[in-house]
């Protein structure tokens, strides 16, 4: 059975790749958009 959590902490760690790379994607939003609201 290590195969079955082999594959759960493969899922796992491809799942915390991509909401660490969402949450880094929204902050660099927010950042540009509050750069550009203070510019005006």
């Amino acid at each position: 059975m290590w195969y079955f959590a082999w594959i759960l902490g493969t899922l796992l760690a491809c799942s915390l790749g991509i909401i660490t790379a969402l949450a880094l994607e929204q902050s660099e939003a927010t950042k540009a958009k509050a750069a550009e609201d203070n510019a005006q």
